[in-house]
């Protein structure tokens, strides 16, 4: 029997997503490299995405040439003369995307953004090209579950394929019929501690016989940096040895420089290391001791989770969402269930306390992170979800 024709997939992006949906989209896109498949981008606006998926040879082709289109779309709000302004845009971007996708014409073109369903469902149903929307967030609870409707409804129009990124993500789309549930893909490979080179200590300036704490995220009052500060400032006396260490931008930011005051306040600035957005988060993650992940509200997936857990770091999560799922309390790591200082501050201690056990739980970390998100039977199904809307793109 002869193996299955290789499927030409495309990612419509608007080329400058954050860092966490921009990971998704690379990984994905290696692992279906890797099965053999061949991929590339659409972007709407030249952006790190796009010069990424260059890098990695993808072929990179540019929707329309005004690259403030973006923007524009996005300063319109929520009122009837700003989705007017909205629904203006949206026409003169679906033009150009048509022109493309029939250029183009791949078997499947893949969404990041619920945004982008609009755009790309009219086209794509017309030109018989399959179509999955990767979810990267939970929608917000609207009343009577308004955007889940609207989810529903638009999948089923169109006939997109809506791929939840946890099963808690999947609870919150329990209006969608169409609907799966594939975690992101992650790079077991890049996220080999056997083949990593930390950085050293001495040039962020740590002691080495620091107890470190990591956090790897884009700089945002939603990550609980303020927590993150006033946890380790709880415990400074007890543990003296203990430093934090905040890798992610921008650090030129108000809200960089309040976090900064804020270390000052609470007498820890010289334990606190900052590390603007890096290309290399595996040689961070191999310096520190743990891992933390303090988002104040519930994280959908949490991709740097699973990262850390690769590098053998057993994590410290907020219990909301899906780093519930992704870490085994006691096991892997540690749950808080509240987004204040007292509950971070009481796991951190249980953490510290558990120091003996840190190698074991990191060893077992990668052990269930390969095996949840990082194998064969994983990746093939996510094939086999994008062959099946290929089908379903070319029936009547």
């Amino acid at each position: 029997m002869s193996a299955p024709t290789a499927l030409r997939i495309a990612w419509l992006v608007w080329g400058d997503e954050p860092g966490g949906v921009a990971s998704a989209v690379l990984n994905n896109g290696r692992l279906l490299t890797d099965l053999g498949q061949r991929v590339s981008l659409l972007s709407l606006t030249e952006g790190p995405l796009s010069t990424a998926a260059r890098a990695r040879g993808w072929p990179v082709r540019g929707v329309q040439p005004d690259g403030e289109l973006h923007a524009r779309y996005l300063s319109h709000r929520f009122s009837p003369r700003g989705l007017l302004g909205r629904a203006a845009i949206l026409w003169r971007l679906r033009a150009a995307l048509r022109e493309v996708l029939a250029a183009e014409r791949p078997d499947l073109l893949c969404l990041p953004w619920p945004d982008l369903m609009p755009l790309a469902g009219p086209i794509c149903r017309e030109l018989g090209i399959g179509l999955v929307l990767e979810m990267p967030n939970t929608p917000s609870p609207y009343p009577f579950a308004l955007n889940q409707r609207i989810y529903d409804a638009m999948s089923r129009r169109w006939r997109i394929r809506v791929l939840a990124n946890s099963d808690y993500s999947a609870r919150h789309l329990a209006r969608v019929r169409l609907l799966s549930v594939v975690t992101p893909a992650v790079d077991a490979g890049r996220f080999d501690p056997t083949r990593v080179n930390a950085i050293p200590r001495t040039r962020l300036g740590i002691p080495e016989d620091a107890l470190l704490l990591a956090q790897i995220a884009r700089l945002d009052p939603s990550k609980g940096g303020v927590l993150l500060l006033e946890a380790v400032a709880a415990l400074a006396a007890e543990e003296p040895r203990l430093h934090l260490l905040l890798v992610g931008g921008p650090l030129a930011s108000d809200y960089a420089q309040a976090l900064r005051a804020r270390a000052q306040a609470l007498g820890i600035a010289d334990r606190l290391h900052w590390v603007d957005t890096v290309t290399d988060p595996e040689r961070y993650w191999a310096t520190a001791d743990l891992a933390a992940s303090t988002r104040i509200d519930a994280e959908p997936f949490g991709l740097a989770i699973v990262e850390a857990m690769l590098m053998r770091k057993p994590v410290l999560v907020h219990a909301l969402g899906a780093p519930a799922e992704t870490i085994d309390d006691g096991e892997t790591g540690w749950h808080y269930q509240q987004p204040d200082a007292a509950a971070l501050t009481a796991a951190l201690r249980r953490a510290l306390a558990a120091r003996e056990q840190w190698a074991t739980m990191g060893a077992q970390a990668r052990e269930t992170a390969l095996r949840r998100y990082a194998s064969p039977e994983q990746a093939q199904r996510y094939l086999s979800l994008l062959r099946q809307q290929v089908v379903e793109a070319s029936a009547p």
